[in-house]
């Protein structure tokens, strides 16, 4: 017979076997059967949703019935009311209490079943529940054995039953974790936008199945094919599903979407649980007798019976499968003989070219074990160079499998942790960690295997480590990844940060202290001013008044005295400003506006005063004031600079010298600059370091008044205003102070609004006095104020003014009350009062109606600019103590 004859019979053969299954298949006869759900509707069923749509039951002769549940269908399908069911892990549980099951087949070869917390709850491992609330489903048992497992005190939780509120609960803080369905509860939290985490079994190595499908024993028994075919057609509906996800996702949305979930709730309930499944690298209805005997012997732990019995009846076996068994065997021998004959056959034809490429195999294999071998000493050579290299690196480097296992430890490691490498190499990297850090290491490399996602790898981060003494110890740990042979290793570079964090921590420490200091020092300026000021305008009030009392009129020697008087507390009140600005630029609540400044009207504005000055000192100031720029620039702010700077050029000035200002526009770097010079005696060189320092009076304490600040807190506003300032000086010649501002791009005049307060005219005392003999109505005046100089003083100003009435009080809940009663004409109030303070009894009179209209005028020893901040838009006035009763008469004059 030759080779032809030989195919031909063996064709022959394989043809009559597959005839002989086709009839057999064919003897199936229709059934009608139901299958009960767990659950409602949901991707979680899509397999069966598809074996039926596909026609896959019909294939197999079925006509399928899908009923949605509740609960896990155990009483019908025990009864016979279904055929099928799909159930949890559990069923293990009711086949061992005697109930007639037998598990088809595992949907999911894990568990969908997951603890859900929130981002920021603390909670990383099942320990860290402990003295927390938790919700328990019981039918979630593979959480449960978490705890087992864990050997967690469970009476040290509170667990308390869900609801419908479960996601409110936890996100509110009513409970700490939620028993969850990784497909469902997660894609809530994402969709309000709250963080969460899950802890599930896996990281713990719990592998529980999922979705099994089951019938009864009996029915089994009695329709073995009818169980085959129901199975094979199910299970190829979830290949088909698994395949074509969207397209099953639009199946549920149009047939089987009874919860009304979104497209995309379905589309992450697909992507979830075929993660689960573990498919195609296993199939579908895939089970094991060894894994279900973990399963059962973990129920057994958790009390649901005493003792695990034998699982062969429980696992299915294909029945039908027996029956064919004799056709295949024999078809299978005739096969393996036709091939055997074939092998032999063709041997027998190529033995001599077979024999002859065999021997050239082997000259090729033993030239590749030579190459090979070289190469191996190469790479052992390597090897070496490779661990000298890591050895003499001053950074501990440990390399680890995905396991965790320590697989490399250099030189520097033993140094840093106290174990040679005989001691680590071969055991767990969390040796070297506190225990606080275990758990969370466990958890970080199980879903970094499992999602390839993490936020530490390849990033510095600062973590404990474990000395082999039992000490702990911060270090900087670097992590890296790659792969090897498909399967992970990592490697992590290590270095003590212990003493970066003493000085870090000495730092912090020493800022602290600072901070303290400042906000004290600040603080004690601040009560510090209040207090001053409150004297003071006892002082200066008064003395104000016996110079303008038109009734008792002083001699000249008194009214000289008096007016020494008034210098005093004015250039105390002076150093008591310096002193608080100093204060509020130190602690950064200085703040300046961006104004277009011409320079011409800060030389307009502030040339009265220092002309008067000079004459006083006997010296001749020019300004040069030809320039027509302006500047961004605090306008209040560099008027108070200038005339610090003119002022010093004055007074450190000699006789009948001189002081020239001058400004000039600076191309190169569009700014305006601003330079006054004087012909004094200068700064020593010595002394020059120390211009710009705080109470530093360069020898000058004797004989010029002044604490020292007013360069000081220039220098600290022109800096704010983004310019710059600074000096020369020549000893014996004289000293030039020079500014720098930017130009506004825009040089038109944006203050013509601004009112020149020494060209406005004032109404004197004395011609407040003759005011009187013009018939006046009435006016009722409230003063609320809590010391009794300064109610004494006001009595004593506003006396002059016939037809004004005065009525006082000291709290502003009596003024309140005065005003209910009798609503005056006007409210003078101090800031600072017992009980509620001015800013909150005007707030009060401001949302009232009735008396929002009153004129408030504020005199208050509260000088700083946060003051003036806080009672913006709710005095009229605010004017600060010691009073310059000029400026009150002024504001006073339009509601008297």
């Amino acid at each position: 017979m030759n080779l032809k004859h030989l195919l031909f019979v063996a064709l022959l053969a394989l043809s009559w076997d597959i005839h002989a299954h086709e009839d057999e298949a064919n003897k199936l006869h229709q059934h009608d059967v139901t299958i009960k759900l767990q659950w409602q509707h949901q991707f979680q069923f899509a397999g069966i949703y598809a074996a039926k749509e596909k026609g896959f039951y019909q294939q197999a002769g079925l006509d399928v019935d899908i009923q949605a549940g509740f609960t896990r269908p155990y009483d019908e399908v025990e009864s016979g009311n279904v055929e099928f069911g799909i159930s949890g892990t559990g069923i293990v549980a009711e086949y061992l209490k005697g109930r007639p099951f037998v598990a088809l087949g595992a949907t999911f070869q894990n568990s969908p079943y997951v603890w859900l917390v929130k981002a920021d709850s603390g909670i990383y491992s099942a320990s860290d529940f402990i003295g927390k609330t938790l919700t328990r489903q019981f039918y979630a048992d593979d959480l449960t054995s978490i705890f087992l497992k864990q050997n967690i005190d469970t009476s040290k939780i509170q667990f308390v039953l869900p609801t419908e509120k479960n996601l409110d609960n936890l996100i509110d803080g009513h409970v700490d974790g939620l028993t969850a369905y990784i497909s469902n509860e997660p894609f809530l939290m994402a969709q309000r936008q709250e963080p969460y985490r899950t802890i599930s079994p896996q990281d713990y190595d719990i592998q529980f199945y999922s979705d099994i499908l089951f019938t009864s024993q009996q029915y089994l028994e009695q329709n073995p094919t009818t169980v085959e075919a129901f199975r094979q057609a199910t299970y190829k509906g979830w290949r088909y599903a698994a395949e074509h996800p969207d397209e099953i996702v639009d199946l549920v949305l149009q047939k089987y979407n009874s919860q009304q979930k979104s497209r995309s709730h379905l589309k992450y309930e697909a992507e979830k649980l075929l993660e689960l499944s573990l498919y195609p690298t296993v199939d579908f209805g895939h089970m094991t007798t060894h894994r279900w005997q973990q399963i059962a012997d973990i129920y057994r732990q958790l009390g649901h019976y005493d003792e695990v019995g034998n699982l062969d009846d429980f696992l299915y076996k294909n029945q039908t499968a027996n029956t064919v068994q004799p056709t295949w065997l024999i078809t299978t021998l005739g096969v393996i003989s036709f091939i055997a004959l074939l092998s032999y056959l063709l041997k027998r034809h190529h033995n001599v070219k077979l024999t002859a490429q065999i021997r050239q195999q082997t000259e090729s294999m033993k030239e590749e074990l030579r190459e090979r071998k070289a190469l191996e000493a190469t790479a052992r050579h390597e090897s070496l160079r490779l661990q000298t290299l890591l050895d003499n690196t001053i950074d501990s480097v440990i390399t680890i499998n995905q396991s965790g296992i320590i697989e490399n430890y250099n030189k520097a490691s033993v140094q840093l942790f106290g174990y040679q490498p005989d001691e680590v190499i071969g055991k767990n990297i969390t040796m070297l960690m506190p225990a606080s850090y275990r758990d969370q290491h466990k958890l970080g490399m199980a879903r970094f295997l499992s999602t390839e996602e993490t936020r530490i790898i390849g990033k510095p981060v600062e973590v404990e480590a474990l000395h082999k003494s039992g000490n702990t110890f911060p270090i900087e740990l670097t992590l890296s990844d790659f792969k090897w042979e498909q399967k992970y290793l990592f490697t992590g570079i290590a270095r003590d940060i212990s003493q970066q964090k003493a000085e870090q921590e000495a730092l912090l420490k020493a800022k602290y202290e600072a901070e303290r200091a400042n906000n004290a020092k600040s603080e004690f300026l601040s009560s510090m001013s209040h207090e001053l000021r409150t004297p003071l305008n006892g002082i200066l009030g008064f003395s104000q008044l016996i110079l303008s009392d038109t009734e008792h009129t002083l001699n000249e020697k008194q009214r000289h005295n008096i007016n020494q008087i008034i210098h005093s507390g004015k250039h105390l009140l002076s150093l008591i400003n310096d002193v608080l600005e100093l204060s509020e630029i130190d602690s950064g609540r200085i703040k300046t506006s961006d104004d277009h400044v011409p320079i011409a009207s800060v030389f307009e504005e502030c040339q009265p005063l220092l002309q008067a000055l000079a004459k006083q000192q006997n010296i001749n100031i020019d300004f040069q004031d030809g320039t027509d720029a302006v500047v961004l620039a605090d306008f209040t702010k560099l008027k108070q600079v200038f005339i610090t700077l003119v002022s010093n050029a004055i007074k450190y000035n000699k006789t009948g010298g001189e002081v020239l200002v001058s400004a000039s526009v600076q191309t190169h770097n569009n700014s305006l600059k601003l330079t006054i010079t004087d012909t004094g005696k200068g700064i020593s060189k010595d002394r020059q370091a120390q211009v710009f320092t705080a109470f530093e009076r360069l020898g000058q304490e004797r004989h010029v008044e002044g604490a020292g600040i007013g360069l000081s807190v220039s220098k600290r506003l022109i800096e704010a205003m983004g310019g710059q300032i600074d000096f020369a000086s020549t000893e014996g010649q004289g000293t030039s102070f020079w500014i720098e501002l930017p130009l506004s791009k825009n040089a038109i005049n944006h203050i013509d609004d601004i009112k020149k307060a020494d060209g406005e005219q004032e109404v004197s005392l004395s011609q407040r006095k003759t005011d009187t003999e013009i018939a006046l109505p009435s006016k009722q005046i409230l003063y609320i104020e809590d010391n009794p100089a300064n109610i004494k003083l006001i009595e004593v100003f506003l006396s002059r003014f016939k037809h004004v009435s005065l009525e006082t009080c000291e709290t502003a809940e009596a003024g309140l009350e005065i005003v209910n009663q009798r609503k005056p004409d006007l409210i003078l109030m101090d800031i600072n009062l017992p009980g509620i303070s001015g800013i909150e009894a005007a707030q009060k009179l401001h949302d009232t109606p009735e008396f929002a209209d009153i004129p408030l005028i504020a005199l208050t020893a509260a000088a700083l600019e946060e003051n003036s901040h806080a009672a913006q838009g709710l005095f009229t006035a605010y004017i600060t103590k010691p009073v310059d009763f000029t400026l009150l008469a002024r504001t006073l004059q339009p509601y008297l």
